[in-house]
């Protein structure tokens, strides 16, 4: 089973003994890292970041025109790189690898199993499949949550999760070092992991109840309430002036407004949770915002029972003012207007 280890100091000095020992003159720091992709259908590429230096990007490795891709990275020290997947429009993270200079480092995945698939060959062969393997278990556990799990189920799975990848570092033979580094890693993404279980706890249970009891104000300083857009589908947006996130998605929802213009079946919402009013007023105001604009603040009745945390969140009411999703898809992506649009046409 994986121990609790107390001190992040710890991570430093892991990341800079990982497996490397003593710097040694680099003579050839050019070193070949080479992709193979099976079944690749919607995986557009895999992007290498070097944490260490503000996530600067050290390869783009794309998969249009071949499913085998070959770069060169210019490798100055030993390091640990963090891998991730551009797939189907969305970026997500495959965990992390070893690479040192004038080494080759080969990685086959299968797009149908990413994380099942990964097969890493060359230097640092065991220790980066072993890097795999705990981030293949961090995966299952993600999975179970976004699928829905009770807390102490959950919690018994992480323990035997935990005691197989122990038991994988002491078969393959890993080095106290990396062994150390990935429990670690595996027991601060475990307590992160218990805590978004039970949010996602609170928020199926929002499913159903009422979800439109709530006063806010418009830019007019009026009192408004959700009760109002009763008889309509409704779409809250819940933004930030200051959420750049928030912005970015704004663009979209624009369309999806323009989409639903003449459809009175829909309404949507935009709420601020500024902490100022006069802050979002005058935003609103500068940049001609149209639409429902009302301003919420950050600790009311709505943030408290939406248990309203990183922004931007989204939420979908039926005609009742019932909660449909208390954590709607964002307006980015594609489904969104087939869901809304099923939605209305439901008989």
């Amino acid at each position: 089973m994986l121990n609790k280890i107390t001190k992040p100091s710890i991570i430093i000095f892991l990341v800079s003994t990982l497996i490397f020992g003593c710097k040694e003159e680099i003579k050839n720091p050019i070193s070949v890292i080479e992709v193979n992709i099976t079944n690749q259908q919607l995986l557009d590429s895999l992007i290498i970041y070097d944490k260490d230096k503000s996530w600067e990007i050290k390869s783009v490795l794309r998969f249009k025109e071949s499913n085998r891709v070959v770069d060169t990275l210019n490798i100055l020290e030993n390091k640990l790189y963090q891998i991730y997947s551009f797939l189907d429009s969305k970026q997500g993270e495959l965990g992390e690898f070893i690479i040192s200079p004038n080494s080759k480092i080969a990685l086959s995945i299968d797009e149908k199993e990413l994380f099942e698939s990964i097969d890493y060959s060359g230097n640092f062969k065991l220790s980066n499949n072993f890097l795999a393997f705990s981030k293949k278990y961090q995966n299952q556990l993600s999975e179970k949550v976004r699928n829905g799990i009770e807390q102490k189920e959950l919690e018994i799975l992480i323990q035997k999760k935990g005691q197989l990848i122990y038991e994988k570092g002491i078969s393959l033979n890993i080095v106290d070092s990396l062994s150390t580094y990935v429990k670690l890693k595996f027991n601060e993404f475990s307590d992160i992991l218990k805590k978004k279980n039970i949010k996602y706890i609170y928020k199926t249970s929002l499913i159903n109840k009422i979800g439109n009891n709530f006063f806010f104000k418009d830019i007019k300083n009026n009192v408004k309430t959700l009760k109002d857009f009763k008889g309509k589908f409704v779409y809250i947006d819940v933004w930030a002036t200051w959420c750049k996130p928030c912005k970015v998605e704004h663009t979209f929802l624009k369309q999806l407004e323009e989409h639903f213009s003449n459809n009175d079946e829909l309404q949507i919402i935009s709420i601020s949770t500024d902490r100022e009013y006069d802050k979002w007023e005058k935003y609103i105001t500068k940049n001609s915002i149209d639409g429902v604009q009302l301003y919420s603040g950050s600790n009311s009745d709505f943030v408290k029972f939406y248990d309203i945390g990183a922004l931007p969140r989204f939420i979908f009411l039926d005609k009742e003012g019932s909660v449909i999703s208390p954590d709607e898809i964002r307006p980015s992506n594609p489904k969104t207007l087939q869901k809304l649009e099923a939605a209305i046409h439901k008989k």
